[in-house]
């Protein structure tokens, strides 16, 4: 109830807000999250500003946006977001915002045949790590910033077309460097369910603790299963996320231990976000090289 009425005050800010006609204003692109603001600096470079409403580590499920979002939204020439519900809670502020400016998300132009549901209905919003679908999906982005700033075309779509081919070999060699650790061994547990679109890309089986979303505590009996996956599966090692608490996980590693069966952390991975900058994670092709680096490492 609190965060709807949080909500509901954002919107009567936005609402109410006048747009500030800058200069600064008219070049500024403001994303939702540090991994949409990452591949739209690959296709805009410094033509403009491009800012992200969460930082690193900044869990997305639950993000309550603060009236200085608001100002910032308002003041942008450029709105995008990922969509498919990632952004849960602001999905009526983006919603508002497109009566009166322009605002375009990733979901737009992904491809409806990729998408995995987490219940037949619900669409699993962790889209980044189909690498292919995901840089397909910037065509849609791309479109609206040439619409909005024609002069830049050229430059903007091969900036483009450079980073889907950046993309594109990195994932070969990603994919080449994980298929060294053997099938049977290659299991990724964490801490909630972000990594189906990465298992399907990296031929990767994947568990987690919670669902799609961090808002769902996990219960007794989703411990419990875990537990008997990672006992009877001979798992060992499991991998926390830099968005997620690892307290819950830290409770499925003391339930294996008192079963007898030893599992380690294998390493931290990034889900939602971005890692600060210098971590090595802080741009979209740093996250994916850190996170099957990491995966790799911890599965020897």
């Amino acid at each position: 109830m609190r965060n709807l009425a949080y909500i509901v005050i954002c919107i009567c800010l936005l609402i109410g807000c006048k747009v500030r006609q800058t200069k600064e204003n008219e070049k500024l692109i403001v994303c939702s999250t540090s991994i949409t603001a990452d591949c739209v600096r690959q296709v805009v470079g410094n033509r403009l500003t491009v800012k992200s409403l969460m930082g690193p580590g900044v869990d997305p499920h639950t993000y309550n946006p603060r009236p200085s979002d608001v100002v910032l939204l308002n003041d942008a020439k450029l709105v995008v977001y990922t969509g498919f519900h990632l952004e849960g809670k602001m999905a009526e502020l983006f919603s508002r915002l497109s009566e009166r400016k322009a605002v375009v998300s990733f979901q737009l132009d992904f491809p409806k045949d990729k998408v995995l549901y987490t219940d037949g209905t619900t669409p699993d919003p962790h889209v980044w790590f189909d690498t292919d679908s995901w840089v397909h999906s910037m065509n849609g982005v791309v479109d609206k910033l040439v619409d909005l700033y024609p002069d830049y075309e050229l430059e903007f779509r091969e900036n483009y077309y450079q980073f889907l081919l950046r993309v594109q070999k990195k994932t070969r060699e990603l994919k080449l460097k994980l298929s060294e650790v053997p099938k049977e061994r290659r299991v990724l547990i964490t801490s909630h369910d972000a990594f189906h679109y990465f298992g399907r890309t990296f031929d990767i089986q994947v568990k987690a603790l919670q669902g799609v979303s961090t808002s769902q505590e996990p219960g007794m009996r989703d411990v419990v299963d875990l537990v008997d996956f990672i006992v009877q599966n001979d798992v060992k090692a499991i991998f926390v996320e830099n968005s997620v608490s690892p307290k819950a996980l830290t409770s499925v590693l003391s339930s294996v231990e008192r079963r007898g069966h030893h599992v380690r952390i294998g390493g931290t991975l990034f889900s939602d976000a971005l890692g600060s900058k210098g971590s090595g994670a802080d741009s979209y092709i740093g996250m994916l090289s850190h996170n099957v680096n990491s995966i790799k490492e911890g599965l020897k």
